[in-house]
């Protein structure tokens, strides 16, 4: 059986977005917000042929009084660097807990539009007290069903809009045929939405929606798929291909992607060593991602076995320093990997779909509407 190439995915925050972090790979701390940096780490990542790239939240990152440890938002920064690249995915992580689901719906549409196709929705739960105090709400008891409420809105909000509304009918001074425009009400235990959305239907028809395993709970409305991509982890190779394969077998549509920690030898320096200092200074502690400390050959053979499986479809690589990882990345791993067919670099005019091999879902609302006619 021939198994696809490797998806590579690649967080442009982690321990690496941290000011301690950042002094020993010798940065300054108002370098963590420069958007010339971020835009040239993107780019760096597409040209290394990453499939995407992702965002980290902001809200949590930040702390109240401490400039160093500023983030911007992170579907304003996917947007900033969406016309400085052409075929990498930009996956934003937005939580599904506090923010206004009419909102998340509407910037991650408009981000669809903005990257032609590229964008995608990290949807995090947010446990812990510091997200509703940020947010200036009451904190949610069962965060499984509210992820899960979140996401559907989300999904309707998209398919509120045909694909066919915008009309542009100059003769009759119409901008959308207001038949091919549908409301979505739902009034949930802490929320409720009255549509239809205020931004057209995203060209993927549905961004892709990226979950930690078990943080959205069950499926849809009859059944419907959530969560296109199932991100897992591991305290070893072997673990993590079987929480891939647990994935594969509790939803056979979506694709399971292992998160994998990643310090490297770099700049003159082992692994061991730079993974000490990180520790010294109490950041980067392991998760229930699987963790690389080593080699660039080591990754290699770990994401080569991992390639190998079936039900692991891509990696999240989650570097301790992106300034000193990703050239390492980009010059003795993934070319590595691409040398022997185990991963491809994304296409410029593809949609993030198309590199996950995900259909263009039809509408929800369009099917109805032909099914009863």
């Amino acid at each position: 059986m021939t198994v696809p190439p490797l998806l590579t995915g690649l967080d442009v925050d982690g321990a690496g977005a941290h000011p301690a972090a950042a002094a020993l790979s010798g940065l300054a701390p108002a370098d963590l917000v420069s958007g010339a940096r971020l835009a040239r780490a993107v780019r760096h990542a597409e040209h290394a042929g990453l499939t995407f790239v992702t965002f980290a939240d902001a809200a949590l990152a930040a702390v109240p009084g401490d400039p160093t440890r500023a983030r911007l938002d992170a579907v304003t920064r996917a947007a900033f660097v969406a016309r400085t690249t052409t075929a990498i995915g930009l996956v934003p992580e937005v939580p599904t807990t506090y923010p206004e689901p009419f909102h998340v719906a509407t910037q991650l549409a408009s981000l669809d539009l903005a990257g032609s196709g590229r964008s995608g929705w990290l949807a995090a739960v947010t446990p812990g007290d510091a997200a509703p105090a940020a947010y200036g709400r009451a904190p949610v008891a069962d965060l499984g069903r509210e992820a899960r409420d979140v996401v559907q809105v989300v999904r309707d909000l998209w398919d509120s809009w045909e694909d066919d509304a915008v009309i542009r009918d100059v003769a009759t001074g119409r901008y959308v045929d207001r038949d091919r425009i549908h409301r979505v009400d739902f009034a949930g235990e802490s929320f409720s939405v009255v549509g239809p959305l205020i931004t057209p239907r995203p060209p993927q028809g549905q961004p892709v929606v990226l979950a930690r395993a078990g943080d959205v709970a069950g499926p849809g409305r009859d059944g419907e798929r959530l969560v296109d991509v199932v991100l897992v982890g591991g305290p070893d190779a072997a673990g993590a291909r079987a929480a891939a394969q647990a994935a594969a077998d509790a939803d056979p549509g979506a694709r399971a992607v292992v998160e994998v920690q990643v310090v490297l030898d770099a700049g003159g320096r082992t692994a061991a060593d730079r993974l000490a200092e990180l520790d010294a200074a109490g950041l980067w502690a392991p998760g229930t991602a699987l963790r690389h400390v080593g080699t660039a050959a080591g990754l290699h053979a770990l994401l080569a076995e991992l390639a190998d499986d079936p039900a692991v479809a891509g990696v999240r690589l989650l570097a301790a320093a992106l300034d000193a990882d990703l050239p390492v990345l980009a010059r003795d791993v993934l070319p590595a990997l691409r040398a022997d067919r185990r991963a491809a670099a994304p296409r410029a005019g593809a949609t993030l779909r198309d590199h996950l091999g995900l259909a263009r879902p039809e509408n929800r609302f369009a099917g109805a509407a032909r099914a009863t006619a």
